[in-house]
C-alpha cells in the first residue's frame, strides 16, 4: 500500500484517511444536490440557524465514512460531547456538512462541505468541497494545498491519487498582494464589525477592494490569491473554519485572532471562534499583527 506522509509528531497516517474524507465531502455532496434541485423545507434550530434534509442527510454520509477510524468527531449536526470527555482529544474530526445553508436556501450555490482533521487543537488537514459549482478544496499539512477543478471528474480518483496530489491536482500558492489588495467578506452575514479591524489594520485610507462570498469558499479565494484578506469579528463556530483554516495554512497563509493575535485553536471549552484575520501571506500577516500592538 502507497503511503501518504502527513508529517504530523508522532503518527504517519497512510492516504486511506485523506481519500476517506475526501469520497465523504463528495458523496455527501451529491446527496445534498440530490435535495437542492427539488422543493425542500426550512427549519429553524434553536439559535436561529436554518437546517434542512441535506443538512441531515450529508451528515449521516459523513459521520458513517469517518466512523471507521478510531478518531472521535464532532459536528454542528452531531450532539456535542462534554468538554470534560473531548478536553483530552489529541485528534477529532470537525465537520460542517453544509456550510452556508443560508447560501443553500436562496439557491445562489454558494455552500460548501467541510472536514478537517485538528491535531492538538490545530487544523491539519481541511477539505472543503462546493458541489453546486463543481470545485474543491485539499489542503494537507507540510504537504500543500491543492483545487480540486472538477468534482464530477474527481470521482475517478482512487485512494493510491491521494499518496501524491501533487500528479492529479493543481497546487495552491497564494499571491502576496502589492498596490491592489482584495478583502473577502461574507455574502449573507453582517459585517459591520469588520470596521473596527480594517481602521486598526490597514487604516482610514486603505485601498482594500472588498467581494463577497458563501461559506468556506472565503478561505479558498484567499489560498488561491483570488483575495487576499479575510476577515470575521462575529465568533462563528469552529466547524465553520477549520477545513478552510487548514487549506489557508497548507498553501502557506496565515490565521490570527483578533484583537489578540494569537493562532487560532480548537476544542475550546465553547465552540465560537473569536474574531480572525486571514491572510494569503505569513509575512503580511506578521506585519498586521505588529500592528495590534501599536
Amino acid at each position: 500500500m502507497s503511503i501518504l506522509i502527513l508529517n504530523f509528531p508522532d503518527l504517519t497516517i497512510d492516504n486511506s484517511i485523506v481519500y476517506t474524507a475526501y469520497r465523504a465531502a463528495h458523496d455527501a455532496g451529491r446527496v445534498i444536490m440530490n435535495v437542492y434541485r427539488k422543493d425542500f423545507k426550512t427549519e429553524l434550530k434553536a439559535d436561529g440557524s436554518p437546517l434542512t434534509l441535506a443538512d441531515r442527510l450529508a451528515n449521516e454520509i459523513i459521520i458513517n465514512a469517518l466512523s471507521k477510524f478510531s478518531i472521535p468527531i464532532i459536528s454542528e449536526e452531531k450532539p456535542l460531547p462534554g468538554y470534560s470527555e473531548r478536553k483530552s482529544w489529541e485528534y477529532f474530526w470537525l465537520v460542517d456538512p453544509l456550510d452556508g445553508t443560508k447560501e443553500f436556501v436562496n439557491r445562489n450555490d454558494e455552500f460548501t462541505v467541510n472536514i478537517a482533521l485538528i491535531h492538538n487543537l490545530k487544523p491539519v488537514l481541511g477539505i472543503v468541497t462546493a458541489p453546486a459549482l463543481n470545485f474543491g478544496y485539499l489542503g494537507i499539512q507540510n504537504t500543500g494545498a491543492f483545487k480540486i477543478p472538477d468534482l464530477r471528474k474527481a470521482e475517478t480518483l482512487s485512494e493510491i491519487n491521494f499518496s501524491n496530489p501533487d500528479k492529479y491536482l493543481p497546487k495552491l500558492i497564494p499571491e502576496v498582494p502589492d498596490k491592489k489588495r482584495i478583502l473577502v467578506a461574507s455574502r449573507s452575514h453582517n459585517d459591520r464589525g469588520n470596521t473596527e479591524i480594517i481602521e486598526k489594520l490597514f487604516g482610514n485610507q486603505h485601498n482594500l477592494e472588498t467581494i463577497h462570498a458563501g461559506s468556506a469558499l472565503k478561505f479558498g479565494l484567499v489560498s488561491e490569491g483570488k483575495a487576499h484578506f479575510y476577515l470575521r469579528n462575529d465568533h462563528i463556530w469552529e466547524w465553520d473554519t477549520a477545513a478552510g483554516h487548514a487549506l489557508l495554512l497548507a498553501a502557506g497563509g496565515d490565521l490570527f485572532t483578533w484583537p489578540d493575535g494569537s493562532d487560532l485553536r480548537y476544542n475550546k471549552k465553547t465552540l465560537k471562534n473569536p474574531g480572525f484575520v486571514a491572510c494569503a501571506s505569513k509575512d503580511v500577516s506578521e506585519l498586521l499583527k505588529a500592528k495590534l500592538s501599536l
